[in-house]
């Protein structure tokens, strides 16, 4: 392999294949990128088995071949370097010879045949997403991730295809996240279609998206695996395994108490709650129906803290416990200034959703005991 690519193009493409990299120790060789020619452009891949990323460079090749050298050190190497330098690469065998302004510096590297092979998924339904759809809701949904891997399948968004429409939702048990979305374009066999990315393939997919140039977002899903294409990009992944919580039984339809309330005032006061949260991060939301108030409160041995702002609300009043955390992420996660609550008593779930967009929703339960 002799080509020669401008510094700048190649560490772009090599940052974006790095996050795909495994620092296992007992295979190194998954620290590595896969570097081949193809026409005239190189393919920069990487993978953990898990997940994998290659992507296209333009560069001028001389020779046909390819190399498997270690991330960490190229990458350092090329970040050294001023962006618009040109970098001759060469292979010799395993190794790579980066020659700049007749500077040569020589990285030892693994055998070709050694890298995994990037997957070619077996095509069971294909649909293209909206990229700002993508950006925009896909982060919403993410928030409600369980953090913990003992059961992968919380820690995991379910996807549902039905006919021209993507639902995805998220749950880790106390709290829920749900967006449905209109699909730019879908082809699949059955009516509907159910799986489960992996919390690290949905984080790589808004990444991804965010940086590409490309309207729509392909994914092409298989029986375990799936692609994503994002122009000369493309995220592999393998899906995860089991079953997400049937949680359409806990989504309430009627409400003893709803109405709506201004997003940025409820931020406000959730934020100078926090300050004086005890070890639970418990917060008091407190609504008045006839004064059109909801008065948030907290306390820790620091001092106490008690905010009142103004809803519209009808039904009872109502006074409930909850997490913090895990209301002020739901409520700040919207762009839409005005949110509609929707409680029943202090032991069910609030519904918290945009006023004039349909097809989304958080739900958050409520903590026991008092602040």
């Amino acid at each position: 392999m002799k080509c020669i690519i401008i510094a700048d193009n190649f560490k772009k493409a090599l940052s974006i294949v790095e996050r795909a990299t495994s620092k296992d120790i007992t295979l190194p060789i998954l620290g590595s990128f896969s570097i081949t020619t193809e026409g005239g452009s190189l393919r920069v891949m990487g993978t953990n088995l898990e997940i994998g990323i290659q992507t296209l460079v333009r560069c001028t090749v001389n020779e046909q071949g390819g190399v498997v050298i270690p991330a960490k050190q190229l990458l350092s190497y090329i970040s050294t370097l001023s962006k618009d330098e040109k970098i001759t690469l060469e292979s010799d065998g395993a190794d790579i010879s980066l020659t700049v302004q007749g500077q040569e510096t020589t990285i030892k590297g693994y055998p070709q045949e050694d890298f995994p092979p990037f997957p070619v998924v077996k095509e069971l339904y294909k649909a293209k997403i909206y990229k700002k759809d993508i950006t925009q809701f896909f982060p919403r949904v993410l928030i409600s991730v369980s953090k913990s891997a003992i059961k992968p399948e919380l820690a995991s968004v379910l996807g549902i295809l039905e006919k021209e429409t993507f639902l995805i939702a998220s749950t880790d048990s106390f709290r829920l996240s749900e967006e449905r979305l209109k699909l730019a374009s879908v082809s699949i066999k059955n009516p509907k279609e159910t799986f489960l990315l992996p919390a690290r393939t949905f984080e790589e997919i808004i990444r991804l998206a965010d940086q590409s140039s490309e309207d729509t977002v392909e994914f092409l899903i298989s029986k375990g695996e799936g692609t994503f294409q994002f122009g000369d990009i493309t995220l592999y992944s393998r899906l995860t395994e089991g079953n997400f919580p049937d949680y359409q039984q806990i989504i309430p339809k009627n409400f003893k108490t709803h109405g709506v309330a201004t997003r940025q005032e409820i931020v406000s006061q959730l934020r100078r709650a926090s300050i004086f949260a005890n070890k639970l991060n418990s917060v008091s939301f407190s609504l008045n129906v006839k004064d059109k108030s909801i008065t948030i409160e907290s306390k820790n041995n620091q001092g106490t803290y008690k905010g009142v702002t103004k809803g519209e609300f009808d039904g009872e009043d109502v006074s409930i416990v909850f997490n913090f955390q895990y209301l002020l992420q739901g409520v700040e996660s919207y762009a839409e200034e005005k949110l509609f609550f929707g409680f029943n008593s202090e032991s069910q779930p609030l519904l918290i959703k945009p006023t004039g967009r349909e097809g989304s929703m958080y739900i958050v339960m409520p903590m026991k005991g008092n602040v």
